[in-house]
């Protein structure tokens, strides 16, 4: 079904009511119309046709003018046709060739003729009832599809509103977690700019620790190659002068010494003398002055 507007609706209410109201007088007046319809009312329906005239009704009393009652008669009818409703004037409605023309006209078909009337008129009358009850059905139902539209529209805003209000809340939360993310990414730099500072540091400190290591140990094994140099010197010139002293002294006194083997004594550099045993002679023979040759190792 179609759903109307408000406007719409109430025009149609009104021209239903309207329309049924407009039928009620046009029945009330037809049948109003057909009982006091006889041969002197026939020119109502059609001025044309030729209807005798009524016979003069005699009065049992024997009183009155049968002239007045006629005219007060026809002054009753035309009254009562001048009271008929300007929208419902037999001028204006519409009445069928055959039905002027219907054998009912006649006087002795009265009744007939306002049956035919009655039921032509109930017939349309009933019809557009039904045509006003239908439409005031589909009246109904559009009224209630209207409400149940109105309500479903209500709570459709409602669930906008709370879609809207959630929305509101997760972009305020999204904007909070960009605002995070920002000052995290910023945090991030930084601590990568430290990370790579102290890096670099780290790598300048382990190259200067590498070149002062190597250098050390450079310096170190310089030293100690030089001590051991000068102390195999101290030791040979030593051992020479021993030798010397000892050849020396055989020569001059002709006296043997234990435990010195011809080859010591004739001055041969290759001896079975150790390092301790060199030290202990040295230390026997002379007093080895080494303090101011000695090079502190760090």
């Amino acid at each position: 079904m179609r759903i109307l507007k408000v406007p719409d609706i109430e025009h149609l209410l009104y021209e239903v009511r309207y329309l049924s109201r407009y039928i009620e007088e046009e029945f009330l007046f037809k049948i109003g119309l057909s009982f006091h319809a006889g041969r002197s009312e026939a020119r109502m329906l059609k001025v044309s046709s030729i209807v005798p005239k009524l016979p003069v009704p005699v009065s049992k009393e024997g009183g009155g003018d049968p002239q007045s009652w006629k005219k007060k008669k026809l002054g009753g009818i035309a009254t009562s046709a001048n009271k008929a409703p300007p929208s419902s004037s037999p001028a204006r409605l519409h009445i069928p060739e055959d039905v002027l023309n219907h054998q009912c006209i006649g006087r002795r078909r009265a009744n007939a003729l306002v049956k035919y009337l009655q039921g032509e008129y109930k017939q349309k009358y009933d019809l557009r009832t039904k045509k006003v009850k239908v439409l005031e059905k589909e009246l109904t139902e559009c009224k209630t599809e209207l409400a149940n539209i109105v309500h479903s529209v209500s709570l459709q805003n409602q669930q906008i509103d709370r879609l809207q209000i959630d929305f509101e809340g997760v972009q305020a939360m999204i904007t909070q977690l960009r605002k995070d993310q920002k000052t995290s990414v910023e945090k991030v730099a930084t601590l990568e700019v430290e990370n790579k500072r102290s890096r670099t540091l780290l790598a300048e400190e382990e190259a200067a620790l590498s070149d002062l290591e190597s250098s050390r140990i450079i310096e170190d094994f310089k030293k100690s190659i030089a001590f051991r140099t000068i102390i195999q010197d101290h030791i040979q010139e030593a051992r020479d002068h021993t030798y010397d002293g000892v050849r020396l002294m055989q020569q001059k006194t002709g006296v043997t010494v234990e435990g010195l083997t011809p080859s010591k004594a004739s001055g041969d550099p290759s001896s079975d003398f150790d390092g301790g045993e060199i030290e202990s002679e040295l230390q026997k023979t002379f007093a080895l002055e080494v303090d101011d040759e000695i090079v502190d190792i760090e």
